[in-house]
């Protein structure tokens, strides 16, 4: 019983330190001018538009 316990703090502790790191990154990012941010954490009213030109060398595909 002790390691279901073990296992269950441990998860919580983990997913924990993922929120506040995700936090801390959003943070982080509001303050930057320009600064790389996953678009999962970020809203479209407020972010510009990256187009990502390819070269065409044909080694992409």
């Amino acid at each position: 019983m002790k390691k279901a316990h073990r296992k269950i703090f441990s998860g919580a502790v983990l997913c924990g330190a993922a929120l506040f790191t995700l936090y801390g990154a959003s943070r982080v990012a509001e303050r930057a001018e320009n600064a790389a941010l996953p678009a999962a954490l970020t809203d479209t009213d407020t972010e510009i538009p990256v187009i990502v030109l390819d070269a065409g060398h044909g080694e992409s595909t």
